[in-house]
């Protein structure tokens, strides 16, 4: 049965409009808002960026609904009045336990049949975080901890990052472009190249989270938003590389999203390096708890290549 799962001003859309959600429909609808562009100062003397993160912004965030006309008395026709008598209405998406205040944007796709219909339409929320209160993840499902941010392992929002995101932290960034001038009536070009740089870069974060219940997902969920747009830089570390990374968070997208049986979020978060420089591996002795054994002053790791 279609009805009781999506209601708009407190219709049900099924049995106003003959409306519903098409499964993979909510993807974009519960991905992260993107951050507001962060002013920054951009040295070319020096690696990466200096941002300013005093006050991080989340951004609006448009977002496609994929939807699905069903019945001999559907009413397209109606469903677009109702969205065109005012800017902003409340969807209740009660199948997946989301609400949010939107406004309608356009309607990029619309293929229509006799008893059946597929529509795309593209609405706005101008609303992230709006009445949120901050509650502590509560997770019932192991995650990862070789991952961390700002101390605390992924696991503490019930995420595991998944594979191809070492790559994506070990890939390096574009090289700053130094004085390049390119004279008509002499070949190539003449290029300032005492020093090499790098530019900030972006980084994918492949996550999945999972949960008991909507409920724990969505309190885990919001926590992990709420944390990552807090001011100042964010560290993410690493196990796998041993490194601790500045960053703050830039955008994010779903890929998989399942709000009943096996309930998880599959999605990816994408991290602004502020500065980053590959460099050859360092092996340093350390304990079975990964402290760091260090010379008796406390100044120096103990160098195993040296000692090799």
């Amino acid at each position: 049965m279609m009805s009781g799962r999506f209601y708009i001003d407190g219709k049900d859309a099924f049995s106003e409009y003959g409306i519903y959600v098409q499964e993979g429909g909510y993807n974009e609808l519960v991905a992260f808002p993107p951050l507001k562009a962060v002013t920054s100062n951009d040295w070319q003397e020096e690696d990466g960026i200096e941002p300013d993160l005093s006050e991080p912004t989340l951004n609006t965030k448009e977002f496609s609904l994929k939807i699905i006309l069903s019945g001999k008395d559907y009413r397209w026709g109606g469903f677009i009045e109702l969205l065109s008598d005012k800017a902003y209405h409340d969807f209740d998406f009660r199948e997946i336990g989301r609400t949010r205040r939107v406004r309608l944007v356009s309607n990029p796709n619309t293929d229509l049949a006799m008893l059946l219909g597929f529509i795309t339409i593209k609405l706005a929320d101008d609303f992230p975080l709006d009445g949120y209160a901050y509650k502590e993840p509560e997770s019932t499902v192991s995650g990862s901890d070789n991952y961390e941010l700002d101390g605390k392992p992924f696991s503490y929002y019930g995420v595991r990052v998944l594979e191809g995101t070492l790559d994506e932290i070990e890939k390096s960034p574009d090289v700053k472009t130094c004085l390049l001038r390119n004279i008509k009536k002499l070949n190539g070009a003449l290029y300032d190249g005492e020093k090499v740089t790098y530019k900030a870069k972006d980084v994918k974060i492949n996550c999945l989270m999972k949960a008991a219940s909507l409920t724990e997902l969505w309190r885990n969920y919001d926590a992990l938003l709420y944390n990552l747009v807090q001011p100042e830089q964010r560290m993410l570390y690493s196990d796998e590389t041993g490194y601790e990374y500045p960053c703050h968070y830039k955008s994010c997208s779903v890929s998989e999203f399942y709000g009943s049986d096996k309930i998880w979020l599959k999605f990816t978060i994408t991290l602004c390096f502020i500065s980053f420089r590959l460099e050859d591996d360092e092996f340093v002795l350390a304990t079975e708890t990964r402290d760091l054994v260090v010379t008796e002053d406390g100044e120096f790791a103990i160098d195993l290549r040296k000692i090799i």
